[in-house]
């Protein structure tokens, strides 16, 4: 079995590779559009499409076939350019002040000395959150989830590195103390927090029950440190808008589990009305909901 796995890891690196020269020597433009294009076609066809259609009918019970068969496509068509782009990272990074525009630049100043906890989901492009939070913040770090493929995981980290920030945080019991430790020093953390976990909170999401992340509400409630929810656009080609919005902040009572709920409900309604603004741009192919809470 670990042999056959490690022969699989390989081959998926190797294809990797492949893909990478295959982007370079197109440059980002030309290699973009037509990955784009070929996942908006190919995409749909996919057996994981079936969960993008399961978690549509969960979010928006009421809509049309042909309106989530039309997000389906776009949704494909923009994982299509976050694939490319993250082999371009580097030239997103130096032409960032061109590509990337701020909305809610004073939010994002108001803390500067202070540590915080940024909070978001995978929209259009996730991938340079950490990189406008450096404008703002000396000490920025990524959560991310070690992938199982140990060929490719060092240099997806590797990269991240490079053209994002260069304080990459794993998930786990040793980087939830490496977090502490970085907001003790008015460090930044950028959390994306719209993806399902075995543990964390039960809290609605598309009311319906869903185990979400309680991280950024356990770190704020028990030591003060303010969660900032961000959200990111694409507007045409590899172009973003990046929105800061109000710190959240609830009416705590004397039931920590309670708040702790309540504060991770209210990061989800946040997430919901990014959803709701661009479903495109969300990533509907994440087994979000718990299967036991599907169609209550």
């Amino acid at each position: 079995m670990i042999i056959i796995k490690t022969i699989r890891y390989f081959l998926e690196a190797i294809l990797g590779f492949i893909f990478l020269i295959f982007t370079k020597i197109l440059g980002l433009r030309l290699s973009r559009n037509i990955m784009s294009l070929i996942l908006s076609l190919v995409g749909p066809r996919l057996k994981i499409t079936k969960r993008a259609k399961d978690n549509l009918k969960i979010a928006f019970p009421d809509m049309s076939s042909s309106e989530k068969k039309i997000i389906i496509s776009n949704m494909w068509k923009n994982i299509g350019m976050v694939l490319t782009e993250f082999f371009h990272l580097a030239r997103i990074a130096k032409e960032k002040k061109l590509r990337i525009e701020v909305v809610g630049e004073d939010i994002a100043k108001k803390y500067e000395s202070v540590g915080a906890i940024f909070v978001s989901g995978h929209f259009a492009n996730w991938e340079i959150i950490p990189l406008i939070l450096r404008e703002y913040r000396r000490e920025v770090a990524g959560i991310y989830r070690h992938s199982n493929n140990f060929f490719v995981n060092k240099w997806v980290v590797n990269q991240r590195i490079k053209n994002t920030t260069p304080n990459q945080i794993k998930k786990g019991s040793s980087g939830a103390r490496q977090m502490l430790s970085l907001l003790k020093r008015n460090g930044t953390i950028a959390m994306l927090v719209d993806q399902k976990l075995s543990s964390g909170v039960a809290a609605d999401f598309f009311d319906t029950k869903s185990m979400t992340s309680d991280g950024a509400a356990t770190l704020s409630l028990r030591y003060g440190y303010p969660v900032i929810p961000m959200n990111v656009e694409r507007k045409e080609g590899s172009n973003f808008r990046i929105t800061f919005y109000e710190e959240i902040k609830i009416n705590k009572t004397d039931n920590n589990q309670e708040n702790i709920k309540v504060f991770t409900t209210e990061i989800n309604k946040f997430l919901e009305n990014c959803i709701r603004n661009k479903p495109e741009d969300w990533f509907w192919v994440h087994n979000r909901w718990d299967k036991k809470f599907k169609f209550d």
